[in-house]
């Protein structure tokens, strides 16, 4: 008979999130998992099997809260633009605010993981799918209301900025400054007009 959780799974998950940001997947060991995440060994294997799988599920919980913002936007009654200009403007100030400048969890478990490790890529690959096609959708009604140029499609305007959102999250991690990543998103919004 399995023992019953003294702890909350999502609870832990977001200290896991937090812990592998901070160091990565390879630096991160399972007794600083066990320190970190305030359980032991045998309840981080009883739920999750092992520390890949672990991160894993730290990486979907991940994908999960960020696009959490930009969905909840989509479903109010503001333009097109006026949200996307929100979204780049949140992912600067996070980008340039974050006190121990660790970046994008997703785009680190990119650089780290990505070229070796399928199920990593997989779903750094559904976030990017997804997010494109939200951003895409954003887009295109954008485009029909007539505040965004039609003279890309929707398609490449949003996978261009989901590019410049991932480069402005790696640029947040050097010496860049505000007025600097400001430029990228005037010349980002720019194209859009």
């Amino acid at each position: 008979m399995a023992r019953k959780k003294n702890f909350d799974e999502t609870e832990v998950l977001d200290k896991a999130v937090d812990l592998f940001w901070e160091k990565g997947y390879h630096a991160t060991s399972i007794q600083d998992l066990v320190d970190g995440l305030g359980i032991n060994r045998a309840s981080i294997y009883d739920t999750w099997g092992d520390k890949h799988q672990l991160y894993l599920s730290a990486l979907k919980r991940y994908r999960q809260n960020a696009s959490s913002w930009l969905l909840n936007e989509i479903r109010t009654e503001q333009s097109a633009l006026l949200i996307i200009r929100k979204f780049l403007n949140l992912t600067l100030q996070s980008a340039i605010h974050e006190q121990d400048n660790r970046g994008c969890f997703m785009v680190n478990s990119c650089t780290e993981l990505a070229n070796c490790d399928k199920e990593v890529e997989n779903i750094i690959v559904e976030n990017r799918k997804t997010m494109e096609q939200v951003l895409a959708e954003l887009i295109k009604e954008g485009q029909q209301d007539g505040e965004i140029s039609q003279r890309h499609s929707s398609t490449a305007l949003a996978r261009y900025i989901f590019t410049v959102i991932g480069g402005i999250k790696v640029l947040g991690m050097s010496q860049i400054t505000e007025h600097e990543l400001n430029e990228v998103v005037d010349v980002t919004l720019s194209v859009l007009n």
